[in-house]
């Protein structure tokens, strides 16, 4: 018996050693959205000026490892930037507060971007400050999980707190006014910045910020769905269509073989588990969902080739549905797809994975934002049923050992100590957020008290208030950015 079982174990470290040696011969692709962040983080990052004279040099800051343990004396380097160049004594200071990904000084050397130009109006000094955890601000060396306990939004906002205040005696500023800027998570920050520290934080501008978790986030697909419906009612129809024929395909080893090979999959579906099965229908909608999320956007190739038109003159230019969601999937991506969930899972419990691990580990323990197909709408128009809830869950107890009910209670204990979306209570805050951004969904879109100012930016993306200006921005988002505009200067001039 022991020799059978020897045998049989020899058998699979074989296949797997085939398998993983196969992948390592072929171009082999994983950027995959996770959560709605791609690999450059949540906030697609401005351009840096091409006038080296221009460009600002790193700095570090010493900061407490743990601001609520005082036992606790650790401390690391957090790296961060700052512009004095344009600034006036006395004027006020504004700080980009890090998100999800590592940081560069493009916002405060690029005067474009409306961060510097406005602060150039004012005379402000900018800093940009890197999250705990992400790029080169690693207050551990690691990414163990008894590292990332010290990852925690509560945390990173006390950073914050204490950079401020380090600063102004550093540069000896009298009365300052700070006031913060972010954009998708660092949009909330900035916002719960200003709620949980008023006496530090003057005012703040929260763009995309998604201050509601959510474990289930069936509403993001939901604004993907009615973006492409809006564009070209064909266009999302035709998706839909195709996704239909996936959902056909995969029902038997023939079809899911067929899949595998029409879209250049580098495992074998056809005895593949639940998981990577999932794992394969997330690769194929990501494409749409990446698309919405920064159409339009003033970055990259997000200014007039990754956008809404050219996917759906991709979708609709095929002989069929199914042929369009195959053409959109070519043009984007390249070199096979990885969609096996171990391969993933291993991948990211690899505790030097970086900002990918860092930031499945804040979702898991604060804010959930899973992307599911659990919508009515996404079920009967748009994808169909392919991608639950539970899905994503798995991944916190296979990767961090978080059970099921934890990542639920965690997500209710993040809403109920920043109130969520409609219970916010800091002031002076703007709020922008773009209709086809699906991550407005979780913004403040109602004024919570007479000084916070929603701003919805009609037919406008991810954090593009944020980005250089454009001439072929939208009137609903040259508003935006006056309106963003005013409430700093009647702020800074108060």
């Amino acid at each position: 018996m022991r020799g059978l079982l020897a045998i049989l174990a020899i058998a699979i470290l074989a296949v797997q050693y085939a398998e993983a040696r196969a992948l390592s011969e072929k171009q082999v692709s994983r950027t995959r959205m996770i959560r709605g962040r791609k690999w450059h983080g949540l906030v697609p990052k401005p351009d840096r000026p091409a006038d080296l004279s221009s460009r600002v040099a790193d700095q570090h800051f010493v900061q407490q490892l743990d601001h609520f343990d005082a036992s606790n004396n650790k401390t690391w380097l957090q790296r961060f930037w700052y512009n004095d160049q344009m600034y006036n004594p006395g004027g006020p200071q504004f700080l980009m507060i890090g998100g999800e990904s590592a940081e560069n000084p493009a916002w405060l050397e690029n005067y474009e971007v409306p961060f510097a130009s406005i602060g150039m109006d004012v005379g402000a000094i900018t800093f940009v400050l890197e999250h705990r955890f992400y790029g080169e601000s690693n207050p551990t060396g690691d990414q163990k999980v008894e590292s990332l306990k010290y990852l925690t939004s509560e945390q990173v906002l006390a950073d914050v707190n204490s950079f401020i205040l380090a600063q102004n005696k550093a540069f000896n500023f009298t009365n300052p006014r700070w006031i913060t800027f972010g954009g998708s998570y660092s949009g909330a920050l900035s916002a719960w910045a200003r709620q949980k520290y008023p006496d530090t934080v003057y005012a703040a501008v929260a763009s995309s910020g998604p201050v509601q978790a959510v474990v289930d986030f069936t509403g993001y697909l939901d604004v993907v769905y009615n973006a492409l419906h809006s564009y070209n009612p064909k266009c999302a129809e035709s998706a839909h269509k195709g996704f239909l024929k996936i959902k056909s395909l995969m029902t038997n080893s023939h079809g899911r073989e067929t899949l595998a090979k029409t879209f250049n999959i580098c495992n074998d579906l056809k005895n593949a588990d639940n998981n990577t099965l999932y794992s394969f229908y997330e690769a194929i909608i990501g494409h749409y969902m990446d698309i919405v999320q920064y159409s339009g956007d003033n970055t990259e190739d997000y200014r007039d080739v990754r956008t809404i038109p050219e996917l759906c003159k991709h979708q609709l230019g095929g002989h069929s549905d199914f042929d369009g969601v195959i053409a959109v999937d070519h043009w984007l991506r390249k070199g096979c797809f990885d969609v096996n969930y171990q391969h993933y899972i291993d991948s990211i419990k690899n505790e030097s994975s970086g900002d990918d691990r860092a930031w499945l580990w804040q979702t898991c323990n604060e804010f959930g934002y899973y992307q599911s197909t659990d919508s009515d709408l996404v079920v009967n128009k748009f994808t169909g049923a392919d991608i639950p809830v539970d899905y994503f869950v798995q991944q916190c107890v296979d990767i961090f050992g978080i059970d099921n009910s934890t990542v639920y209670t965690n997500v209710e204990k993040t809403n109920s100590h920043y109130y969520g979306q409609n219970g916010y209570n800091g002031t002076r805050v703007v709020f922008p957020n773009g209709s086809n951004d699906p991550w407005h969904v979780l913004g403040v879109l109602k004024a919570t008290n007479k000084d916070v100012y929603p701003i919805l930016i009609n037919g406008s993306s991810h954090c593009a208030d944020m980005l250089p200006p454009s001439e072929d921005d939208s009137d609903s988002l040259e508003a935006a950015r006056k309106a963003i505009r005013k409430h700093v200067l009647r702020w800074v001039k108060a």
